[in-house]
């Protein structure tokens, strides 16, 4: 978990905090794995697939696929072998928030501070688009 997971823990109803630390679990994706990914199938967009980003992962494949992916997919993945961690973090602090918003404490008048969106979308959670109360 995250220092910003646990951070938004102290926002959570009590009763209801097992459940946003089982959600969390659920919902949120290792680095190691996404590194991983990045390493050995990041050429074609493999992490991207596994992060949520599936346009950007077929454009990818598509790119590389294609013979233009020497000029597009190889920097790419170059760069993203370096910055997968940190946007796998930025993903887990905002699916954290949004699990939050569901458990947050009626009598609690502050609403949780809101991350940036990882790369302008929203998780999936759920098999739906998460609902929050802001």
């Amino acid at each position: 978990m995250t220092p910003y997971a646990q951070m938004l823990l102290a926002y959570v109803r009590p009763e209801a905090q097992g459940v946003y630390a089982y959600e969390y679990e659920r919902y949120a994706k290792d680095s190691a794995v996404a590194l991983v990914l990045t390493i050995f199938f990041g050429i074609i967009g493999g992490e991207s697939y596994y992060i949520g980003d599936w346009k950007r992962g077929v454009w990818m494949t598509i790119a590389m696929f294609s013979g233009i992916g020497m000029f597009i997919s190889v920097p790419l993945w170059i760069a993203r072998c370096f910055t997968i961690q940190g946007e796998c973090e930025s993903y887990n602090d905002y699916v954290a928030w949004l699990i939050a918003c569901r458990y947050v404490s009626q009598t609690n008048a502050v609403q949780p501070p809101q991350p940036a969106p990882p790369s302008g979308k929203r998780p999936v959670i759920g098999g739906l688009p998460m609902v929050t109360r802001a």
